[in-house]
This record gives structure tokens, sequence and C-alpha cells, in this order.
């Protein structure tokens, strides 16, 4: 069992290192300043990297490492459903990515750390969307 989670943390880490490097890849899209591509790109490494951080958290509170608590009640319950644990890990990972949080989910222990580094990559996707697409733009050929 803790060698199939120990696999699916570091799948996760494979899949975000993947869609960084598949957002900051150059493709140029001739005479135009945003693309369809684009947009579905920065759609797919958005939702890669909530599943990808979810997946974290699930992992760690399925070993009984305290990653999140909801109020006083640890994610690590025994009497939360899995479903109930599921939607939990995905929507904190999706609030902590898209934005500051909300605060009924709380990070505890090395979630903590997991919380920053994927809130900083949150922060730092549309900045690095906007300069490859500018650059693209600069470099393409003019009609």
């Amino acid at each position: 069992m803790l060698l199939l989670i120990t696999c699916a943390i570091v799948l996760a880490f494979i899949s975000v290192g993947r869609s960084m490097v598949a957002l900051m890849k150059r493709t140029r899209v001739p005479g135009s300043l945003l693309s369809v591509y684009k947009m579905f790109l920065l759609f797919f490494v958005y939702l890669t990297m909530i599943i990808a951080f979810g997946s974290m958290y699930l992992s760690l509170v399925i070993l009984d490492i305290p990653v999140l608590q909801e109020g006083q009640v640890d994610l690590a319950d025994m009497t939360l459903t899995p479903l109930t644990r599921v939607q939990s890990v995905l929507y904190f990972s999706a609030v902590t990515l898209l934005s500051v949080g909300y605060g009924d989910l709380t990070p505890i222990g090395v979630g903590r750390w997991i919380a920053i580094f994927e809130a900083l990559i949150g922060y730092l996707m549309p900045a690095a969307f906007f300069v490859t697409t500018i650059v693209d733009y600069r470099e393409s050929p003019k009609l």
C-alpha cells in the first residue's frame, strides 16, 4: 500500500513538471496574439495541477499523515466517506491553486508546505502564459 501511494505521489510530481514544460514551450501561431490552442493548454495545465496536488493530499491522508482539516475535523478521520475525502482534497487543491483560499479547509503539518508550493505555481502560471504568448507574438513573422 505504501509503495502504491509513493508511486502516486511521484507520478503527481512528474505530471506537474510535464505540464509546466508544455506550458513553457514556444508554439508559434503566425499573426495571432492569442490562440485557442494556448487557452486549452492553459486549462489542461490547471486541471492537471489540481488533480496532481489533490492526489498528493489524498495519498498523505490515506497514509494517516495530517495535511488538511475542516474546522476541528481532520480529513484522516475514519468516519468520513472516501467520496467526501476526494471532494475535499480536490476542492482545497483548486482553491489553493486558483486563489489564496477561503479558510474553510486548513493545511496542517506538511500540507502547509505543499499548499505554499501549489499557491506559488498558481501565481506564476498566468505570468508564464502571458510572457510566452507575447514572446511568441513578437517572434512570429508579420504578414
